[in-house]
């Protein structure tokens, strides 16, 4: 068992380095190129608490897995908010049902890592939700179409499994 603690803990001081020589790297590339704009970046702030969960997760496995969820919202908020601050907040007023995109995806991971049917309820109503306003939204069915395809696939596949 202490292999095994010795292992994660080295895979999570690993993830750890390779997050902070990034940040240091884009650091130093601002100085050739002024890109660091805190109007701008400032979605990039989401993504702190997401290294101490990363962190937890790698090092305790299975037993953490429910940081997986809030890892996964706010890393997609964070891309999110990043493209809406990229495109001057122009899609704010129609893309709003990315709010139940993060949530959704969060509980369809904590699905595909603790492989508890429970999961798949809340991932399925949040996203399925997503892709009927957003068919709405923009006057089509292809992604309420495209989802309910891809909830299919899910659950023939793991009925499958047993």
């Amino acid at each position: 068992m202490a292999d095994v603690n010795d292992r994660r803990t080295r895979i999570a001081a690993l993830a750890g380095g390779i997050v902070l020589a990034a940040l240091g790297i884009v650091f130093l590339l601002n100085n050739f190129h002024h890109f660091l704009d805190a109007e701008r970046l400032w979605p990039l702030f989401l993504l702190v608490p997401v290294i101490p969960l990363a962190v937890n997760w790698l090092a305790r496995g299975r037993e953490a897995a429910g940081s997986v969820v809030p890892i996964t919202i706010l890393t997609y908020y964070c891309g999110y908010f990043l493209w809406l601050t990229h495109t001057r907040w122009y899609g704010a007023g129609f893309t709003w049902p990315h709010y139940l995109v993060g949530p959704g995806l969060g509980f369809l991971l904590l699905y595909f890592i603790e492989r508890r049917p429970g999961l798949l309820a809340p991932a399925f109503v949040l996203l399925g939700l997503a892709a009927a306003f957003f068919g709405g939204i923009f006057g089509s069915s292809l992604p309420l179409g495209g989802f309910l395809i891809l909830a299919g696939i899910i659950l023939v596949l793991t009925s499958r499994r047993k």
